[in-house]
């Protein structure tokens, strides 16, 4: 049976993992939002999901498995129906002779053991894997896309349904489906002269999945429009809407839908908000220990003003998110305002932007000061207007937490001025700028070292500080004895040697240095070099190292941080 409450809290609070009052709070913020205590605790920071593992693995008595360690075979998953696993949270991992070995989260239903064996006519063997882990490897599940959706389209017989073709239903369905399976991020339905191509965004590469034929187009056009309450009848206007899709799992996924129109016919794009976006930890989204701390001090500070930045995609929004569910307590009044508001967060006020209505960022965030705040986050600071409000409400009293566009940290103060904010409220209201991008990680199912190439060795040798940056990590004079590591390509990583994505960053805490810098109206590389003698390491930097432990390879860190 599952782990009650009480059996966790005496495990966590036993353990003196947490305390009783820690725990209690996440037990009502799991029963409002209606998730589990362990992803509270987890989304939160206040443990990791391996150390929640090994607690509950221990009191089992079976041994904690780690899936993202595993080269598991689609084939000993699909051992039992993707329903059946997704219902129960449970996967089969591994076969042989003698046994079936099974990770799920609770290895000690007997009945359920027993149902299993009966089913699969062998000896089953539990190990504990968590929630979130055996979740995200649902992608085992998969089948190959083109020749299901060819599957659907080739039916002779359709029927109706909703006034529809179920054809058009179930393919539309599908396509939908299998996104949220790979964990795609975005799905491009795109019309050309003679197919419709099904592009899905994976760790934020564009890859080809599937083509259709043209003829179909329209209805899958018609399809998404009726599903999100769009106009059917418009062709010549751009147009923006919102889908609920329930997996046949039951799983519901929220979905941001744009329409455009092209010279070839409309052009759909959906973006997936997927719940587990939000869910990660100040330390699962990539940051080192020691910038860890930084910040974690930081944001304790009950005023002053946080900073993220990075261009489009590159992760701004899961790193706020991050933070507000430290800071989230019955206590403070937490208020957003945002465009889009991408994920309900329970507890927090959150507004979205409407510029039809006139509710832009500068006047929400007016009202916002206006409803006895204790922290505000603004999703981006775009103009003059928003940037002096925000500024003279982190002056205030209060915790303002928004993003910048900008390339590093220490450009930020250029933005700020370029929007009027004076020198001395920036260096008496700004608290940390943190700059980052995303990177792909190395798929830990098909890991294998390698020595430098020449390639990379020349780029190296060619990319200003790269060698000084390899030198002082490796703590080597010559590269020739360095490692590397790279994804062979499996079926985890659809062979592309990467599986999921993390951040790099540059922790850039504003220090009485850098007060001073800001006052005396020095440039962004006098401030940089001031921050990296402080402590702070660079994106570039933090890349490195985060290659030389084998999380990213040498081009994935140049293609986003080149300095």
């Amino acid at each position: 049976m599952a782990i009650s409450q009480e059996e966790l809290q005496e495990l966590l609070v036993g353990s003196g993992g947490i305390n009783k009052d820690v725990f209690k709070e996440a037990q009502r913020k799991a029963q409002v939002s209606q998730s589990s205590i362990e992803d509270v605790l987890i989304a939160s920071g206040v443990m990791s999901d391996r150390d929640f593992g090994l607690l509950v693995a221990s009191k089992y008595d079976v041994p904690f498995v780690e899936l993202e360690n595993l080269e598991i075979e689609p084939t000993v998953a699909h051992l039992l129906p993707e329903a059946f696993a997704r219902i129960h949270d449970l996967i089969p991992i591994r076969r042989t002779k003698e046994k079936i070995t099974i990770a799920t989260i609770n290895p000690d239903d007997v009945i359920e053991r027993a149902l299993l064996e009966k089913y699969l006519r062998t000896e089953v063997s539990f190990v504990y894997s968590t929630r979130r882990d055996i979740r995200s490897h649902m992608f085992l599940y998969q089948t190959d896309p083109q020749e299901a959706f060819k599957a659907i389209v080739d039916r002779r017989h359709g029927g109706i349904k909703q006034g529809m073709d179920t054809r058009t239903i179930d393919l539309v369905s599908m396509i939908i489906n299998y996104a949220y399976q790979t964990g795609a991020s975005d799905v491009h339905i795109e019309p050309e002269d003679e197919y419709t191509i099904i592009r899905y965004r994976q760790d934020g590469i564009l890859h080809d999945i599937a083509r259709l034929p043209v003829n179909i187009h329209e209805n899958i056009m018609t399809r998404l429009k009726v599903i999100s309450r769009l106009a059917t009848d418009e062709h010549r206007s751009a147009q923006d809407g919102k889908i609920e899709h329930k997996t046949g799992w039951g799983e519901e996924v929220e979905i941001r839908l744009s329409i455009i129109p092209t010279t070839h016919a409309e052009k759909a794009v959906m973006r997936l908000l997927s719940d587990q976006s939000h869910n990660y930890s100040l330390s699962e989204i990539g940051l080192s220990p020691a910038d860890y701390v930084r910040v974690q001090d930081i944001i304790n500070k009950p005023y002053g003003a946080i900073l993220v930045t990075g261009p489009t995609g590159s992760g701004k929004t899961t790193s706020l998110y991050a933070m507000l569910s430290i800071l989230n307590r019955r206590e403070v009044n937490v208020t957003t305002i945002e465009d889009p508001v991408e994920y309900d967060m329970e507890g927090v006020n959150q507004i979205q932007v409407n510029e039809k209505t006139g509710l832009t960022f500068a006047k929400g965030l007016r009202s916002i000061v206006r409803q006895d705040p204790d922290i505000i986050m603004v999703g981006e600071i775009r103009d003059k207007e928003t940037a002096g409000i925000a500024v003279n409400a982190a002056m205030t009293g209060h915790l303002v937490l928004s993003t910048l566009h900008t390339n590093d940290s220490a450009t930020a103060f250029v933005r700020l001025t370029e929007m009027g904010v004076e020198d001395f409220l920036m260096a008496s209201t700004v608290n940390v700028i943190i700059a980052q991008r995303l990177v792909r990680k190395t798929c830990m199912s098909c890991i294998q070292s390698k020595k430098l190439t020449k390639i990379e060795k020349e780029l190296i040798d060619r990319v200003p500080n790269v060698k000084t940056y390899l030198k002082q990590i490796s703590k080597k004079k010559s590269f020739a004895s360095i490692n590397t590591f790279e994804g062979n390509g499996c079926h985890v990583c659809h062979h592309s040697g990467f599986k999921g994505r993390i951040g790099v960053f540059e922790t850039l805490v504003v220090t009485d240095k850098i007060r001073e810098a800001i006052m005396q109206q020095k440039n962004a590389d006098e401030i940089r070099a001031i921050a990296i003698k402080e402590g702070m390491t660079t994106m570039l930097y933090d890349g490195l190292r985060k290659m030389m432990t084998g999380k990213t390879t040498l081009e994935e860190v140049l293609r986003v941080t080149r300095e």
